[in-house]
């Protein structure tokens, strides 16, 4: 099984769809250091990626969402102890910021559409190759560790 669209090119439909929601309605919000607060998740966003790419690099696996049938080993350090996707928290968080920037509040719907959609589309399909893959290693590990946090 091989997926389609690029978890980074999902972040950015949806970033689009957020920009284009924000400039169609008019329900928005503003607040004081609404700007400081958005900036501040997106950087905790990309520290969160950041430090998911990191094992993958040093157990020599591949980060390729796109065919996790290719995977080499299952990680499970670092950040990876305490989320089983920190890649796709940390694009939440990071769509998080982006919805408090743009300051609409249907876009808060977008996020919840992004969570069902990364649930649905990548996570479960990678579950069910990992699960192949790994076995009973990967069952308990899934048992220990949550999907998001």
């Amino acid at each position: 099984m091989k997926l389609k669209i690029p978890p980074v090119l999902q972040f950015i439909i949806f970033s689009i769809l957020m920009w284009i929601v924000t400039k169609v309605t008019t329900i928005h919000f503003t607040f004081e250091r609404q700007k400081f607060i958005s900036f501040f998740l997106f950087l905790i966003g990309i520290f969160i990626n950041l430090t998911a790419l990191y094992p993958f690099s040093k157990a020599k696996t591949t980060v390729n969402p796109l065919d996790p049938s290719v995977t080499s080993k299952l990680v499970v350090v670092g950040i990876y102890k305490y989320s089983r996707n920190p890649m796709y928290l940390g694009m939440l968080i990071g769509l998080m910021g982006g919805c408090i920037l743009l300051g609409n509040y249907i876009n808060i719907t977008i996020l919840v559409l992004f969570i069902w959609y990364i649930s649905t589309f990548q996570i479960k399909p990678e579950e069910k190759i990992l699960t192949t893959l790994f076995g009973e290693e990967y069952t308990l590990y899934c048992k220990k560790v949550r999907r998001w946090i």
